[in-house]
C-alpha cells in the first residue's frame, strides 16, 4: 500500500518557470520546447532570440541551471548586440578548435555562462525549487 502523503502533490510547469526565469531577468527571449536533439540539453537561437529546450530534465536542478545558462547568453547577446556576439562566440569557438579542444565545449562563452548559472542556481533559486 502506498502512503498518500509520500506522494508527489505539486507538478512544476516547465514552460511558466522558464518564462519567469527570462522575465525575471529583463530579457524577452522566447521560450520553446522540443527543439533539441543531441545531447545538448538546449540550445540559445540568438539571432530570433528563442530558447529552446528539451521536452524533459532529469531533475528541476538541472532544468533550472539549464534555464539560467542560456539566459546567460541571452544577456550578452543584449549587451553586445546579436552580430557581435555571433562574431565573439564564433572567434572564441575558434581559438578554442585552434588549441584542440571542442568548438562548443570549449567555448569560453559557454564556460562563463554554465559556471554562472551553477553560481546563480545556488545563491539564488536553490530555497525556492527545493
Amino acid at each position: 500500500m502506498i502512503k498518500l502523503k509520500s506522494l508527489l502533490v505539486e507538478r512544476i510547469d516547465y514552460h511558466d518557470t522558464a518564462e519567469y526565469l527570462v522575465k525575471h531577468y529583463n530579457l524577452r527571449s522566447k521560450v520553446k520546447f522540443g527543439k533539441v536533439r543531441g545531447q545538448n540539453k538546449a540550445d540559445y537561437d540568438w539571432i530570433k532570440d528563442v530558447i529552446n529546450l528539451r521536452k524533459s530534465y532529469p531533475s528541476v536542478k538541472e532544468f533550472i541551471i539549464t534555464v539560467l545558462h542560456e539566459i546567460d547568453h541571452a544577456t550578452d547577446r543584449k549587451n553586445m548586440g546579436w552580430r557581435k556576439y555571433e562574431k565573439d562566440y564564433t572567434e572564441a569557438g575558434q581559438d578554442a578548435e585552434d588549441k584542440g579542444g571542442d568548438f562548443h565545449d570549449d567555448n569560453e562563452f559557454e564556460e562563463k555562462a554554465e559556471s554562472w548559472a551553477r553560481k546563480e542556481y545556488s545563491r539564488k533559486w536553490k530555497r525556492k525549487f527545493s
